[in-house]
Order: C-alpha cells, then sequence, then structure tokens
C-alpha cells in the first residue's frame, strides 16, 4: 500500500531527495524513541535520588534534534509533493491542450475535473500525513528495539499483537479497497448528475416529468453513495476499535497480569509500560491512515488512467510554429473530403461526403441545410478539428495535414453553434478601446457589458447578446477567414440585418473570407455562392430549402 504511494512520489519526484527526506525523517524518529530511553533512565535516577540534571541537558539536545529534523522533512516533503502535483497538473493541462477535439468530446469533463480537483487535492492532504505516519512507524520500531533491550518477553507479547492487529486489517483490505473505488465510481457519477442539473437547468425547469426523474436518479445516486460510504465507516471504524481495544487491553496485561506470571521487576514493568503509552498514539495514527492509503492509490490510478487516455492520441510530430505561415493564400480547397464518427467497435454512425468544393480569398460563401445533413460537421472537418477520414484540405497547393494543421486554424476566427465565450481578449496588442466601446454600442451592448483592462465586464447574458459579444471579439481577432455557425439564428430582426447587410459587406471589403451557416434566405443576396448541405452531401444551392 505504502510502496505504491511511494513509487508514485519516486517516479514523479527526485530520488535522491526522498533518500534525503528519509535519512532526515529517520533521524527524527530515532531521536523520538531516544527520549522515551531518557525519560526512563531519568526516572530512575530519580528514584535513586541521584542528579539527572545530565539527563536533562541530555533530553534537551534529542528533543530539538527530533523537532528540527522532524520539521525539516514536514515541509520540504509537503514543498516537493505540491511541485509534483503542480506538475502532474501541467502536464494533463499541457496534453489537454495538444489533444484533438474528438479525444475531448469522448472524454468525460465531470471525471477531468475531479482528476484534477479531489484527487489531486486528495493526494495533497494525505502525502502529509503519511509521511509523518511513516516517521512514526520508525519511532515505534526503535522503540520495540528498546522494550527487547529491557524485556525480551514483554517485547514478543507486543510484536505478537500488533503483528495480529495488521492481519485482521489485511483480512478486510481488499473488500475495503474494491468499496473505495466503487465510492470514486459513484462521486463521479454525482457530478455527472449535478453537471447535467445545473447545465439543463431551464429544460428541467419547465418540464416537471422530466425533473422529477432526473432528481430521483440523483438523489438515487446520493442515497447509493451514502449506504457505501457508512458501510466504509463502519468497518474501519470496527477496524480502528478493535486495534485500539487489543492494544489497551495489552497495556492493562502487562500492568495487571504479566507482573504474576514473569519474573520481570517492577522498574522494568514501569518502563515497558511508559513505552506502551509512547507508542499508542503513533500507531492509533498508523491504523488511521491506512484507509487514506487505500483511497490515495486510487486517486493516484485515477489521475494515471485520465493522463494515459490523453496520451493514447496525441501528435507525436513536431508542429510548424509560425502563425502566419498561410496569411497570404489565394483559395481554400476541398478534394473528396469525407468524416465519420464511429462507435468504440469502429462501426460508422454518421459522416459527411465526399465533399469537394473551392472558395476564393475574400469569398463570401453560405451554406444551409436541415437538423442533422452535417452541417456542424462540415465546420470542424473544415477547421480540421476533425482530421478528414479519407481526402485531402489544401491551402493554395499545399495540403494540410497534422504537421502544418494549426498554422492553417490559425487563419480562422469563429463562432460555433456550441461556441464558448471568453471575457478576455487574449494576445491582441494595441487594443483600441474606442472602436471596442463603438462596437458594443452598434450592437445594443452598451448598457450590458463594459470593456475594461483587455476583458469584458459581464458575459452573463442572453444567448443572442452573447453572441454578438463573440462577434465583436472575432472582429477584432481580424483574422483571414470568418465561420459563424447559425450567428443569425437567436437575433432581433435589426441585429440580423446589420449583420448581413453591414458586418459580412465590411469584412468582405477588408478581403476577408467568409463562411456563414445560415437560413435567412432574405439575405441570400450578401453572398457570392451558397451550398447546400443534405445527409452529409454537400452540393450548389439553387432553390429554397
Amino acid at each position: 500500500m505504502f510502496h505504491a504511494i511511494g513509487k508514485f512520489f519516486q517516479k514523479e519526484g527526485d530520488t535522491s531527495f526522498w533518500y534525503g527526506i528519509i535519512i532526515v525523517g529517520t533521524i527524527s524518529a530515532i531521536a523520538n524513541a531516544g527520549l522515551l530511553a531518557i525519560i526512563n533512565s531519568a526516572a530512575k535516577a530519580t528514584q535513586d535520588e541521584e542528579l539527572n540534571y545530565y539527563f536533562f541537558a541530555l533530553y534537551i539536545i534529542i528533543f530539538l534534534i527530533f523537532f528540527l529534523a522532524k520539521k525539516f522533512a514536514i515541509l520540504e516533503a509537503t514543498k516537493e509533493i505540491e511541485k509534483i502535483l503542480k506538475d502532474i497538473r501541467s502536464r494533463i493541462s499541457h496534453k489537454i491542450k495538444e489533444s484533438d477535439l474528438l479525444t475531448i468530446e469522448k472524454l468525460d469533463s465531470a471525471k477531468i475535473f475531479t482528476r484534477l480537483t479531489r484527487d489531486t487535492t486528495l493526494v495533497s492532504q494525505s502525502a502529509t500525513e503519511m509521511l509523518a505516519t511513516v516517521q512514526s512507524l520508525v519511532m515505534v520500531f526503535f522503540a520495540l528495539i528498546y522494550i527487547l533491550i529491557i524485556s525480551p518477553i514483554m517485547f514478543f507479547l507486543i510484536v505478537s499483537a500488533l503483528v495480529m492487529t495488521v492481519m485482521v486489517y489485511s483480512i478486510f483490505a481488499k473488500e475495503t479497497q474494491r468499496d473505495l473505488a466503487k465510492s470514486g465510481v459513484l462521486e463521479d457519477e454525482f457530478f455527472n448528475s449535478l453537471d447535467a442539473t445545473l447545465s439543463g437547468f431551464k429544460e428541467l425547469k419547465v418540464n416537471t416529468q422530466k425533473r422529477g426523474f432526473i432528481y430521483k436518479r440523483h438523489i438515487g445516486i446520493l442515497e447509493n453513495l451514502y449506504t457505501l460510504r457508512s458501510d466504509l465507516s463502519e468497518r474501519f471504524t470496527a477496524i480502528m476499535m478493535f486495534a485500539e481495544t487489543f492494544l489497551y487491553i495489552l497495556l492493562g496485561a502487562i500492568v495487571f497480569v504479566v507482573p504474576h506470571l514473569v519474573l520481570e521487576d517492577s522498574v522494568t514493568i514501569i518502563q515497558v509500560t511508559a513505552a506502551m503509552l509512547f507508542i499508542i498514539g503513533p500507531i492509533d495514527n498508523a491504523i488511521y491512515v491506512f484507509p487514506m492509503a487505500t483511497k490515495t492509490n486510487i486517486a493516484i490510478k485515477n489521475i494515471y488512467k485520465l493522463e494515459d487516455s490523453l496520451s493514447t492520441n496525441l501528435p507525436n510530430i513536431n508542429i510548424l510554429p509560425e502563425h502566419n505561415y498561410f496569411k497570404d493564400f489565394e483559395s481554400l480547397k476541398f478534394k473528396n473530403i469525407e468524416f465519420e464518427y464511429q462507435d468504440t467497435q469502429n462501426e460508422r454512425l454518421f459522416g459527411i461526403g465526399p465533399i469537394e468544393f473551392e472558395i476564393k480569398r475574400g469569398e463570401t460563401l453560405f451554406i444551409v441545410g436541415g437538423n442533422g445533413s452535417g452541417k456542424s460537421t462540415l465546420m470542424k472537418t473544415l477547421l480540421y478539428l476533425y482530421p478528414p477520414s479519407k481526402g485531402d484540405v489544401y491551402i493554395d497547393n499545399e495540403r494540410i495535414d497534422e504537421y502544418n494543421a494549426q498554422s492553417y486554424r490559425n487563419l480562422f476566427s469563429i463562432i460555433l453553434s456550441d461556441f464558448y465565450l471568453f471575457k478576455d481578449l487574449y494576445e491582441m496588442e494595441k487594443i483600441d478601446y474606442k472602436y471596442v466601446n463603438e462596437l458594443l454600442s452598434r450592437m445594443g451592448l452598451d448598457q450590458k457589458t463594459k470593456f475594461i483592462n483587455g476583458s469584458f465586464t459581464n458575459t452573463n447574458l442572453s444567448t443572442g447578446q452573447r453572441k454578438r459579444l463573440a462577434l465583436i471579439a472575432a472582429i477584432l481577432e481580424d483574422k483571414e477567414i470568418y465561420l459563424f455557425d447559425e450567428w443569425a439564428a437567436d437575433q432581433d430582426p435589426e441585429f440580423r440585418k446589420y449583420f448581413y447587410q453591414t458586418i459580412l459587406p465590411k469584412l468582405k471589403s477588408e478581403g476577408k473570407t467568409i463562411i456563414a451557416v445560415t437560413h435567412d434566405e432574405t439575405y441570400f443576396d450578401c453572398c457570392d455562392r451558397a451550398f447546400k448541405m443534405k445527409d452529409g452531401q454537400m452540393k450548389t444551392y439553387k432553390g429554397k430549402l
């Protein structure tokens, strides 16, 4: 159990550092056990009415060694542990950043959050306690050596009791670990259920039957989690109380029974009793830490499992770094492009293609199509967020692949149907605040939000307002290609008209290329060409939808 956790810190940290911590911790533990020997020796000296200034001075010195060594070991280990967890979070965050969209879409977002918050926090909280427990166990070891020196019989009795305690715990350990894993799964289900409740709050508020069903399932998860955790608590409590009771029975036996069965003088009995009182606390702490260690092992496995799932599809290549690599392009071409979604058995679920079309620089292209026709999939394939299953994307005569895909994507400013609105405008030098405020006024947002220090003060807006704010951010990005997925669908007539008759012509006059998914046939005179998506196929649009 501790071995697995030790391997984790050995793998993630500096081995020589941990060896140093072990040495310092051992010194602290030996000093702690030394305090016991000094106390007993001083007590004996007092009984013999001898001066004990020597023992007092030695006690102070040994105590300082114990205190300073333990403080150093715990503080330095805590810093190292936090650094390890920072590096793990950073490493996983980097892999999330570098992952493709399909990988992220397949992952459970609730699990990502719990792995990087709950599980790493558990490792952080438990690591220092386990380190202190290891130090305590080392101290117990040397205290037992001391007992062996003064009374081999007492040593045998105490070690036998400790071995029995460990055996009792090991009987329940496997079942306990399995139930703790179940508890983690139920916690993930709870977070998923809570996320669904918050994300779908509007839908649930207007549907009593659905809300009741979701709530019933949510409460069912909590009941199952409560039952399982209650059983675990009872089990842990029973184990700890057994161990504690057994130790106190042993202590009672040493004081009341052993003197009548073996030839041990009263001084020896007192010394062993003092030693037992000295080590009962550390043993209790060790028993308490065992279930925590089991939880930590599970947390570590969860973290590595998430990282492995991210690592599986990471590109093992050198990405071209140039942000403006294709800035002066003349055309974008799709040649026999196909993309398909697959299930876990690699069976085809839905796909688009083959699709072939070309758009020239500065053109405005509209795409129409019903729900499920493949428009959103086309947009993600066009952005190379979904690498084509077949066919090729070309910028001028250069084929897009995993090496230059990011440089290609840097051409685009996008507002997809499931867009995320960032409060901050990133990497935009010399932002014209006057122009931003002018756009806010034109979009009817100047009374809803302000632009201060590179950030919008409020993004808690209606869907139409959020889309208008996203459009402002997209315009300020000043990219070569603009991709809008149903931007006007949630707008009032005046803003819809402003979008088609003012925004799009202005972008076009600046040489921008525009691809817009839309159903607004009234404004089809604002585009150069239109295409229609149906059943994953794309054809030139010649009439009504």
